[in-house]
């Protein structure tokens, strides 16, 4: 079975998953979201299925400093 990352995130009050079958993808289109909505979005990754947010494979935390960083590169 090939692994699934899962973004989640929250805008005005609406939270929406879509899960994804690259850590490209997901990185992808969390990028574009920081970048419509700001680095304060809440918004995180899962990998396979959706966890307590303090253990998501990449918080939301992870995601404002990568955002507030330019989107380096992701070596995981």
């Amino acid at each position: 079975m090939a692994e699934k990352f899962i973004l989640v995130w929250t805008i005005e009050g609406a939270t929406v998953s879509k899960h994804h079958s690259t850590q490209a993808e997901a990185l992808q289109q969390a990028e574009t979201l920081l970048r419509e909505h700001g680095c304060d979005l809440e918004i995180a990754m899962h990998l396979d299925r959706i966890s307590l947010p303090s253990s998501g494979w990449f918080t939301r935390r992870r995601m404002r400093d990568w955002c507030r960083a330019g989107f380096p590169m992701v070596r995981i």
